[in-house]
């Protein structure tokens, strides 16, 4: 599903670029990517990092496209096969975030070290890709 079809069905809604908001994303993503690879940190809350370093992410390469989420936040990764064409990345990041879903809404733990190394390995694939939409 395209960009413009995912706007059709109102996940996407249109917005014009901001390279100042794509900038300020970029540097929030690095900063919280940084502190999730801090070991003296709880797994939770590497996995917490992680998670928003993604999203932040996720949302630049949207942004950078012209368009906002309209009210779900996982579209961002959905939409990442168009924005930077990441491929079974996509699938990692749905994940991550219904766990998040979860750690949040629901008050369930987190200590899957695994998965976390894997979620902070798509972070740096994301800290490569989508800096370079800017040229």
């Amino acid at each position: 599903m395209t960009l413009e079809n995912l706007e059709r069905i109102k996940l996407l809604l249109p917005l014009e670029r901001s390279e100042i908001e794509f900038t300020q994303l970029i540097k929030k993503a690095k900063m919280l990517h940084t502190d999730s690879m801090r070991n003296e940190l709880s797994i939770q809350s590497r996995f917490q990092l992680a998670y928003e370093a993604s999203f932040a992410l996720a949302l630049a390469a949207l942004r950078w496209h012209g368009y906002r989420p309209s009210r779900n936040r996982y579209v961002v990764f959905q939409a990442l096969s168009h924005t930077i064409e990441l491929g079974s990345e996509v699938a990692l990041l749905c994940k991550a975030h219904g766990m998040r879903n979860e750690i949040e809404y629901d008050a369930e733990p987190f200590d899957d070290l695994k998965f976390l190394e894997e979620l902070i390995a798509v972070n740096e694939i994301l800290l490569d890709r989508v800096p370079r939409l800017q040229g």
